[in-house]
C-alpha cells in the first residue's frame, strides 16, 4: 500500500532538515513506518543513503551537490571550527567508541592525548591552556549533536585546570555509531578527497543518474542555484525537466520552484526546512539586510561607471569599509542594539556575522580583499538603499590568535 502523501512528506522534511534524528522528532514515527519506501526515495532521486533499521535512531547519509558551501561546527562563542577542532573531535568520538555507557571528561581527556600524541603534524598538546579549550569545544560539539548527555560536572572548572573540575556523560551509541558517514568506506580511499566521492558506474545510465542526482540535490539543499553552479547538460536537464522537478519538489519536499535568468531558488513557506533564519531583527540580521542595500547600490554605480567607460567603481567592497560602514550603523542603531557593537572591534566582530549570514546565504561572496554581491541579494535590498555617509577611515582590522571563551 502506497504511503500517506502528507505522512511521507513529513519524514522527507524531517530528513532533510535533520539528517541524524531520533524518537524526539515528531516525524520519527512516519519514517520507521515508511522507511523502506522513503530509503527507496532518497536513493532514486538524490543519490543518499538512508539508515532507519535502528528503533531509536535514523541517519540520512547526504553528499554534497553543485554549488555547496559547508558551514561547519561553531564554538558556543560563535568562532568556526578549523582544522585541529575537527581532529580532535575525531579522537573523542575515538575515545567513546572504546567507552561503555558512561563516560567522564577526564577519561576522555586522558585517552584523546595519548591518540594525539601519535598524529604527526597535529601539535595538540593538553597541558597548554588553549589546547585545552580546543579539546572542550570538540566535546561539547557533541553534546550539540546528542552524541554526548551531560549528567554531572562542570566542562569550565576542566578547562582552567581546577582541581576536582571533571564532568559526567551519559554516550548515546545509536548516534555516536550513525554520526560519522563517508560516501565510500575510508579504506577504499586513495586520500581524504576521495572518502567524499560519490562512486557511479561508467555507463551512460550512471552517468544520467548522476546528473539527476546532482540538480536535484542543487535545488533541495541549497538556499540559490545559480546557472554557473551547473554543467551546460544539467541546465539542458532541468529545462527538460522542469515540469517533473517542479511537481518532486511541491508533492514530497513541500517546495516551491522559482526561475530566474541568474538561477533558480526553492521556496520554504514555513522556514523549517533551513537553520538560517533570515531575515530577522537582530542585531547581525539587521545589519545583514543593511550590507545587502549598499552593496545592490555599489553593483549600480560599478554598471553606471561601466557604461560611462569609467572605472572609478568597483563591484568589491574592500572589507576595511565595510567594518566602517558597520561602525556607522551601531550610531545609527543606538539604543536598539546590545552594547559592545559602538567600537571599533564591536563593529568588526559585527561586520563578520553579518557578512556570514549573506555568504551562507548565497547572496554574496567574499574574497581575502572584499564583499562583492551575488545576484540574489537583489532580492532583500531596499528599492532605494539608505546610504550613511561615512564619518570613519576604512578601520585597521585586528587579527588575533586568541582563544574566545566557549
Amino acid at each position: 500500500m502506497s504511503p500517506d502523501p502528507a505522512q511521507f512528506r513529513a519524514g522527507v522534511r524531517a530528513l532533510v532538515a535533520e539528517p541524524l534524528t531520533d524518537r524526539t522528532s515528531p516525524a520519527f514515527a512516519e519514517i520507521r513506518r515508511h522507511r523502506r519506501e522513503l530509503t527507496r526515495f532518497f536513493a532514486d532521486e538524490l543519490g543518499y543513503r538512508l539508515d532507519a533499521t535502528r528503533p531509536h535512531a535514523a541517519r540520512l547519509a547526504k553528499l554534497p551537490g553543485p554549488g555547496h558551501q559547508p558551514r561547519g561546527l561553531e564554538t558556543r562563542g560563535g568562532r568556526r571550527f578549523d582544522g585541529r577542532r575537527y581532529a580532535l573531535v575525531c579522537l573523542v568520538l575515538a575515545s567513546a567508541e572504546s567507552a561503555g555507557e558512561y563516560t567522564t571528561l577526564q577519561r576522555l581527556f586522558d585517552d584523546v592525548g595519548l591518540r594525539a600524541s601519535g598524529i604527526d603534524g597535529l601539535g595538540w598538546d593538553g597541558r597548554v591552556a588553549t589546547d585545552r579549550r580546543v579539546f572542550i569545544h570538540a566535546v561539547q560539539a557533541l553534546q550539540d549533536l546528542g552524541v554526548f548527555e551531560r549528567a554531572d560536572g562542570d566542562e569550565e572548572r576542566f578547562a582552567r585546570g581546577e582541581a576536582g573540575g571533571d564532568a559526567l556523560y551519559r554516550i548515546d551509541r545509536d548516534r555516536l555509531s550513525l554520526l560519522p558517514t563517508t560516501a565510500q568506506p575510508p579504506s577504499l580511499a586513495a586520500g581524504p578527497a576521495d572518502v567524499a566521492d560519490e562512486a557511479y558506474p561508467d555507463t551512460e545510465q550512471g552517468r544520467l543518474l548522476r546528473r539527476r542526482h546532482r540538480v536535484t540535490r542543487a535545488l533541495v539543499e541549497e538556499p540559490v542555484v545559480y546557472r554557473d553552479d551547473l554543467t551546460d547538460e544539467e541546465i539542458d536537464y532541468l529545462r527538460s525537466q522542469r515540469g517533473r522537478l517542479e511537481r518532486l519538489l511541491a508533492d514530497r519536499f513541500g517546495l516551491t520552484l522559482e526561475a530566474r535568468a541568474e538561477g533558480w531558488v526553492t521556496l520554504d513557506e514555513t522556514g523549517e526546512l533551513s537553520n538560517l533564519h533570515w531575515p530577522d531583527y537582530g542585531a547581525a540580521e539587521t545589519t545583514a539586510l543593511r550590507l545587502c542595500d549598499e552593496l545592490r547600490a555599489r553593483h549600480l554605480d560599478a554598471e553606471c561607471s561601466e557604461r560611462a567607460h569609467r572605472s572609478d567603481r568597483s563591484d568589491e567592497w574592500p572589507i576595511g569599509e565595510v567594518v566602517a560602514f558597520v561602525r556607522q550603523l551601531s550610531d545609527e542603531y543606538a539604543g536598539y542594539w546590545k552594547k559592545g557593537t559602538d567600537d571599533d572591534s564591536g563593529a568588526q566582530r559585527l561586520a563578520e556575522e553579518a557578512i556570514d549570514i549573506l555568504v551562507a546565504g548565497r547572496l554574496a561572496v567574499r574574497s581575502t580583499t572584499g564583499l562583492t554581491a551575488r545576484p540574489a541579494a537583489a532580492r532583500y535590498a531596499a528599492l532605494d538603499a539608505v546610504r550613511p555617509a561615512p564619518t570613519l577611515a576604512p578601520l585597521e582590522l585586528e587579527v588575533s590568535e586568541a582563544e574566545e571563551p566557549s
